[in-house]
């Protein structure tokens, strides 16, 4: 009997370690194919972007020099207690088709559309209290209050989803702030987001800490032009989805996929890539004969554009360095010098004309 059920245990231990081991090992495959809750929150667009502020304070030191502000924004900041470089983690932001912009000197000119989810520290009494001097009125959605604020002609929607999640859009219809409210509520549930993230997000290197999936087209639903340096451009084919993401590898891992409709649209957006790096890179040489910084010369070196069946793919390597110096180098505010008397000019009298006469 004793012997039977040592012969049992033998069995079972190894059977539960097993399932044990399979248990985490789908458990991180899900997670790995699971956009952030706040990339999931946005509502369908033309473009989902993502950042997670947090790695590049840690590795850039972003946030921790002291810039000079500008006055309105330091305004800000004393209102909410809320600063941009130190306060928000996470950024999730939905790029909309282009709406009308409300300008009546251009009726027919149209802009893009934001929708937004932010995720960081905020004193929820000092927003509040904010949003409610800018509103113009207050909507209220499944227990959230909605503040619409006036700007430029339009209404900007603000929801504070809970004490570190604000969500954001400026877009005429309601029903994009009302549906990131409706998937707050409903987070528990198995959804994946956007046709965008749940078609693509797959792609995403795991471990991206920004990310960015990209179907941008015109009014007339043609794919856009992209405009680069020096007056050049290039069209990306007809219903090209891109995937472009930042990870951290000891240094920072650029890579961006053009998933195309075909390999002949793969070959031409490779080629034109090609060339134009091929172009600027002459350019700066020309430009730059006493040679460019190592750390931006290592970035430009490392970039490889090729093609993998329908997709075109660059990649390349931005040293610490490269990114430190986007940070800091950004502009700054000066701060305001105090005015000294204006001197009147002296008023001098007209000098004569010399005589060359003898």
């Amino acid at each position: 009997m004793a012997s039977s059920l040592l012969r049992r245990r033998r069995v079972w231990v190894p059977l539960v370690v097993l399932l044990a081991l399979a248990a985490i090992g789908a458990a991180l495959y899900l997670r790995g194919q699971t956009a952030p809750e706040a990339a999931r929150l946005l509502p369908e667009s033309d473009a989902v972007l993502y950042f997670d502020l947090k790695p590049l304070r840690t590795f850039s030191g972003f946030g921790s020099t002291p810039v000079m502000h500008d006055p309105d924004y330091e305004q800000f900041v004393k209102d909410t207690g809320f600063q941009f470089e130190h306060d928000l983690d996470e950024a999730a932001i939905a790029v909309h088709a282009p709406e009308p912009s409300g300008d009546p000197l251009h009726p027919d000119a149209k802009e893009r559309r934001f929708s937004q989810v932010l995720i960081g520290t905020f004193d929820t009494t000092k927003v509040t209290h904010y949003l409610h001097k800018l509103a113009s009125d207050v909507e209220r959605y499944r227990d959230t209050d909605v503040f619409l604020i006036p700007h430029e002609g339009r209404k900007v929607r603000v929801a504070i989803l809970t004490f570190d999640t604000v969500a954001v859009s400026n877009t005429a219809d309601d029903a994009n702030i009302k549906g990131i409210i409706d998937r707050f509520r409903q987070i528990a549930l198995p959804f994946r987001g956007s046709s965008l993230v749940k078609g693509y997000y797959r792609h995403v290197p795991l471990g991206a800490t920004a990310w960015a999936i990209l179907r941008m087209k015109t009014p007339d639903g043609q794919s856009v032009t992209l405009p680069l340096p020096n007056g050049i451009g290039f069209t990306l084919p007809k219903d090209t989805v891109t995937v472009a993401s930042l990870r951290y590898l000891g240094s920072i891992s650029f890579k961006t996929e053009a998933f195309t409709t075909s390999e002949a649209d793969a070959k031409k957006l490779t080629d034109s890539v090609g060339n134009f790096l091929m172009l600027f890179h002459s350019i700066e040489v020309n430009t730059d004969p006493s040679g460019a910084d190592k750390d931006v010369k290592v970035f430009f070196d490392s970039i490889k554009v090729e093609q993998n069946g329908t997709r075109a793919v660059l990649t390349a390597d931005l040293p610490i360095g490269f990114v430190k110096k986007l940070v800091s180098e950004g502009p700054a505010v000066e701060a305001p010098k105090a005015s000294a008397p204006t001197e009147q000019p002296k008023t001098s009298k007209p000098e004569k004309k010399r005589s060359h006469k003898k």
